[in-house]
């Protein structure tokens, strides 16, 4: 009788941990679901977010604008030029106009 009741006593205790490991098992792999679901929702918000049109809007409220002509600034004299064959040491590209 005492071998009997130990045995469904160790049934017992491994049905236990085996029941909790199943509920933790479920857990995981619904927080698995779930982050999955956020890897996708950011990745296309990225994708949004690289695309020209949505980087044109933003720059263009961030106060960035298209420039008709180029402009360049001489540092070391503080000369500011409008066309790029007249600034010294800068070769012109063929087929620039600005």
């Amino acid at each position: 009788m005492l071998l009997l009741t130990g045995g469904l006593v160790c049934l017992l205790a491994v049905n236990t941990t085996l029941a909790t490991a199943s509920f933790r098992i479920t857990d995981l792999q619904h927080g698995n679901a779930q982050l999955a679901q956020r890897i996708q929702t950011l990745q296309q918000q990225v994708a949004t977010d690289e695309a020209p049109g949505t980087i044109e809007r933003r720059a263009y409220q961030l106060g960035m604008r298209v420039q008709n002509r180029l402009t360049f600034l001489d540092l070391r004299t503080g000369r500011i030029y409008r066309s790029p064959a007249s600034v010294p040491g800068v070769m012109p590209v063929p087929g620039y106009t600005p």
